[in-house]
């Protein structure tokens, strides 16, 4: 299994970053039978892009191999991307390590992925509105169907989640 942890200097002792699409660094940890093998740090190519961080690193993550994620939050396209992949996504709180993540989420303790934004707190993030706008034609070929290439396909609802 491949788990992936956001993080901001990477290692097994380093801390679970709460971004996901701008952390600096991914640790990637191979485990098997309940052993991690193998650890490696990585520079997240998203971490400074000026729009599409979240996409970016999904991708990236994707092509690593990823089984898990580990972060904090999930912004909205990073999570449809990764949910897309089949890439399972994990919460955890920025006071655990990369090691004390890896071995909860092997017990079963984490939580599904959370999606949130930046400068949300707890309980925001984006709730799974009814989509009946128009859209801005930013759905990248996914939604096939009504609308003239309005974007009309998935359409996470922007509308804001409470507790």
């Amino acid at each position: 299994m491949r788990i992936v942890v956001s993080t901001i200097n990477g290692g097994l002792d380093d801390r679970v970053n709460q971004a996901f699409g701008r952390t600096p660094t991914f640790t990637i940890v191979d485990v098997e039978n309940g052993e991690i093998v193998n650890v490696q740090v990585v520079a997240n190519p998203g971490y400074s892009q000026p729009r599409g961080a979240g996409v970016t690193a999904a991708q990236f993550v994707i092509d690593q191999g990823a089984d898990a994620v580990v972060a904090g939050s999930f912004g909205p396209n990073s999570y449809g991307v990764l949910q897309a992949a089949g890439v399972r996504m994990y919460s955890a709180p920025s006071t655990m390590t990369v090691r004390e993540a890896v071995e909860a989420l092997l017990r079963g303790e984490l939580q599904p992925g959370v999606q949130g934004g930046a400068g949300m707190g707890p309980g925001g993030g984006y709730g799974r509105g009814m989509g009946r706008g128009m859209g801005r034609g930013m759905g990248r070929g996914m939604g096939r169907g009504m609308g003239g290439g309005q974007g009309q396909g998935r359409g996470y609802g922007r509308g804001r989640g409470g507790w």
